[in-house]
């Protein structure tokens, strides 16, 4: 899946700033992690499950609780010596009290030697241009950015990065109140079924050409969410009405990352909230 920016049409917009919760010694340099690489760990799943059934059988119930909420809540720390990646130290997130890691992956190691990354991670520095994640799961994108090449632990590539935002849409900077009305008020109700107190969810990813303009559909990354069903199908008529709105919108973002224009995905809902606000 590539990497693209989500652009919510909804009846409110949110963006959620940064949080760091990883970081890599590097060079003599603290610098954020994008990813973590105990994830990557490929019995990190047995662990956690293990962990859990561990603690269900204790006397102390309340350590299930508490685990739960470790695996969503913890930093880690890793360092780069002789091109080698170790994990040294597992804080929690809330008050930085060390988490003793060595007991529960099994062994006496301060350090642990990550044999197990054989996959790019990647490093930034400076504020986010793109600032659109939360600490469980890191989407932004930053101006300067590192990615790391890893083979069985050890980095063999390091190729750095500007990111940047090339130009920005002035369909796309609206205010809100003229944004939500040129998408909204676009939708032709009577082409497309009922609703039947449906929420219809389409999400429509867009390549832009470097000039701004609408290159093409990018249909990996486009559907329709309904009762948790994902729905890819062209000639869904919410999929077709949603496209045909996207297709006259005047001006993308570009967004530069890794010498790449970032495809943008944009939502479109369909309810009778919306509905009821927006139809003529």
């Amino acid at each position: 899946m590539k990497n693209i920016i989500n652009i919510l049409v909804f009846l409110s917009t949110t963006v959620i700033s940064a949080q760091t919760s990883d970081v890599l010694i590097w060079n003599s340099d603290t610098l954020n992690l994008y990813s973590n690489p105990l994830k990557l760990k490929p019995e990190w799943d047995e662990l956690i499950s293990l962990k859990i059934e561990n603690e269900r059988s204790s006397e102390n119930k309340d350590s299930v609780m508490e685990t739960l909420i470790f695996l969503g809540n913890y930093k880690t720390e890793w360092l780069i010596k002789n091109d080698s990646l170790y994990l040294t130290k597992i804080t929690s997130f809330y008050d930085n009290s060390k988490i003793n890691y060595q007991q529960w992956l099994q062994t006496e190691q301060k350090s642990i030697f990550a044999s197990w990354v054989n996959e790019n991670l990647i490093v930034h520095k400076g504020n986010c241009i793109i600032c659109t994640n939360n600490h469980y799961k890191k989407t932004s994108i930053y101006p300067n950015e590192t990615v790391l090449k890893f083979q069985n632990g050890i980095v063999i590539n390091a190729k750095n990065y500007i990111n940047r935002i090339s130009k920005t849409s002035r369909f796309l900077s609206l205010n809100p109140n003229g944004y939500l009305d040129f998408i909204y008020k676009k939708i032709e109700w009577e082409n497309i079924p009922e609703l039947n107190d449906k929420h219809y969810q389409v999400w429509i990813s867009v390549t832009p050409n470097k000039n701004g303009k609408l290159k093409n559909i990018d249909w990996e990354n486009t559907f329709m969410l309904i009762d948790n069903t994902i729905i890819t199908d062209k000639e869904n008529p919410f999929i077709k009405e949603a496209l045909r709105i996207v297709r006259q919108i005047p001006d993308w973002n570009i967004v530069i990352r890794h010498d790449n224009i970032l495809n943008q995905q944009i939502l479109i809902v369909f309810n009778a909230q919306v509905k009821d606000k927006y139809a003529h």
